[in-house]
């Protein structure tokens, strides 16, 4: 039985991405545009999801490139963050950033988060920062962007700088939020 919905590709097509199994993902999105099925934006966003936690970057890139080349469709910013943090996984920072710089719409925070969280992992400080204030910018209230920028200080050993940004954020009332569980002991 051949299905030609493409409800029920990209469900599967997230299935296997979810689930640990990218490269499946991708050989079932690519049948999929053999067999004459355009993506949606879904169906872009699970494939990119997936070779973003599998780190496959090359086909990341070519299914993003893909999806630019479609005059009919132009990437959301789903499909950024998730280009974004593929690269930022694979330690591509400067790569990441430049796209960021090209987007056609102004960044969002979970574009920028992705940069910082990357920036945080591979100890990128200049870039952090960047990020960080674009965050700040955005999301003036929201600890978490303090909080890593700190960490990213910390793991490189600038801990005044750490304690700085601590005391920015009692000066500005920020306090970072207790953890909850939601385990019954």
């Amino acid at each position: 039985m051949v299905v030609k919905d493409i409800y029920i590709w990209s469900v599967i097509i997230a299935g296997y991405g979810m689930h640990g199994h990218a490269e499946t993902a991708v050989s079932l999105f690519r049948q999929m545009v053999d067999s004459g099925i355009k993506p949606n934006e879904v169906t872009f966003t699970s494939v990119l999801h997936a070779c973003s936690h599998a780190g496959l970057v090359d086909d990341g890139l070519y299914l993003f490139n893909l999806m630019q080349e479609d005059t009919r469709r132009s990437p959301n910013v789903d499909h950024y963050t998730c280009i974004i943090d593929l690269l930022g996984r694979a330690g591509r920072l400067e790569e990441a950033y430049d796209i960021i710089t090209t987007m056609p719409s102004a960044p969002s925070h979970a574009v920028w988060g992705a940069l910082l969280g990357a920036c945080v992992i591979h100890q990128k400080v200049e870039l952090g920062e960047l990020a960080a204030q674009s965050l700040f910018q955005l999301e003036p209230e929201n600890t978490g962007n303090y909080i890593l920028l700190a960490k990213l200080y910390a793991a490189v050993g600038r801990w005044k700088d750490a304690e700085a940004l601590r005391d920015v954020m009692n000066d500005i009332g920020l306090r970072k939020e207790a953890a909850y569980s939601l385990t019954d002991m």
